[in-house]
């Protein structure tokens, strides 16, 4: 043979604490979700663990519809499904920019043939209801895209009113919640969303690898009366009868990875006995004492209205003469914490800091405010 064997060699890891704007470190039942027997996806344990799912799925978007599943994929992929979808080539998405992920939207419908129009606002600030509204009325799209919580930015959008807003022009709101669900509140048939999708690796402590996703009754009539076809994959039609969404179907669409249904099983349960209501409660106490800890630290936010600010991801700012990456670098190898640079539109402008999930806690908080005042200190005197 003329290519042999490759040589594996083991790798010691040590598991870091995960602070960044994702992933978050696994809750411990979620791990022992991970090593559950695989299971056929023909089977009635198979059926019964996506029954459950859309049962958690509904409690954690809040919604009353029958249309909620997961996608198997990362959290881009509950953004193409939602976006192509309801959104066909031709038609128009009306796309409010103010970080990376509303950008990725952006490449997203262009390649599906989308007319995209884009609205922004600076990075560090969010959108009145007002500002959407014109736009809106403006260009009559078939939807709006725009995210909930930014995970490049650090900042959080106000929705309420906004499907309101869509729906009195005739246009659909789709919403990204990866970086906000289960760490701010989020409502989606009271806020009038009609597409959101969200993923594990964040506020839900999960692996990344499946998006659960949900569409509103409006979105449903859309799906079904479209006159554009979607990628087999992602096409909501097909993956409804998987999922068994109208309570009279258990057909084959793709095998799923059995490891993360278990997980994301046991995260919507995890958070269902938390509740939703005690779990925005913590994440905003932590949020809290972690912005009195920086304090004390020469540090600044990079978004300036607190109100803006997204509870689960701190943007913050170095002062000057200090390299972001190597803040980076020092906390990962002396302290064995991962945290990231800025991404986009903050990129060499921010440093990411996520205290969600399980991660979520005083404990943590305090390791991290530990451990950057360390690099702060001890970079400054390497320096001189």
């Amino acid at each position: 043979m003329s290519i042999p064997p490759p040589n594996f060699v083991e790798r010691e890891f040590k598991e870091p604490l995960l602070c960044g704007p994702g992933p978050c470190n696994l809750g411990p039942s979620v791990r022992e979700a991970l090593t559950k027997p695989v299971f056929s996806p023909l089977c009635e344990q198979f059926f019964s663990a996506l029954d459950d799912i859309r049962a958690g799925i509904k409690y954690v978007f809040q919604t009353k519809s029958n249309l909620v599943l997961a996608i198997s994929g990362s959290g881009h992929s509950g953004m193409e499904t939602v976006i192509t979808n309801l959104v066909g080539p031709k038609e128009t998405l009306l796309i409010a920019t103010r970080g990376i992920w509303d950008e990725r939207a952006y490449d997203i419908a262009k390649r599906l043939g989308i007319k995209t129009i884009v609205y922004r606002v600076p990075y560090n600030t969010t959108f009145t209801l007002e500002e959407l509204e014109r736009q809106v009325e403006l260009y009559r799209p078939t939807a709006m895209f725009i995210t909930h919580g930014d995970s490049s930015t650090g900042t959080v959008q106000n929705l309420e009113g906004l499907g309101d807003i869509c729906h009195k022009y005739g246009t659909l709101l789709l919403v990204d919640t990866v970086v906000s669900l289960g760490g701010v509140p989020f409502f989606m048939d009271a806020w009038g969303v009609d597409a959101v999708y969200t993923s594990t690796q964040k506020a839900l402590s999960g692996p990344a690898g499946i998006s659960p996703v949900a569409f509103s009754a409006r979105a449903e009539q859309k799906i079904k009366n479209r006159k554009h076809e979607t990628s087999f994959y992602f096409d909501i039609n097909l993956l409804a009868q998987q999922w068994n969404c109208y309570g009279n179907t258990r057909s084959y669409h793709h095998t799923m990875s059995p490891p993360l249904v278990w997980a994301l099983r046991e995260c919507l349960r995890q958070l269902s006995i938390e509740t939703l209501e005690k779990s925005w409660e913590r994440h905003a106490k932590t949020s809290r004492y972690f912005y009195e800890r920086l304090q004390r630290l020469p540090i600044e936010f990079l978004v300036p209205n607190p109100e803006h600010r997204l509870t689960t991801v701190a943007t913050l700012v170095l002062p000057n003469g200090y390299n972001y990456n190597d803040v980076v670098k020092y906390l990962r190898e002396k302290h064995n914490i991962i945290i990231f640079p800025g991404l986009g539109p903050t990129a060499g402008k921010s440093l990411r800091i996520g205290i969600m999930g399980v991660n979520s806690t005083v404990a943590v908080a305090d390791a991290l405010a530990d451990a950057l005042a360390d690099a702060l200190q001890t970079l400054v005197k390497s320096s001189l």
